[in-house]
């Protein structure tokens, strides 16, 4: 769950040949962005519940 992991994925998209893999690879890059923006979310919010 990572941003980085989110940009390989649409990196390696853009690079690949094959569009069924390309969606694929894609797919992958969204699902990571999704999870690294409910992780960030929960942080925020665990920051904001303790104040700080």
């Amino acid at each position: 769950m990572s941003l980085s992991s989110a940009k390989n994925y649409a990196l390696r998209a853009e690079r690949s040949q094959d569009p069924k893999e390309a969606a694929d690879l894609l797919a992958k890059a969204i699902l990571e962005l999704a999870a690294s923006i409910e992780a960030t979310d929960a942080k925020v919010k665990k920051m904001n519940r303790s104040g700080g």
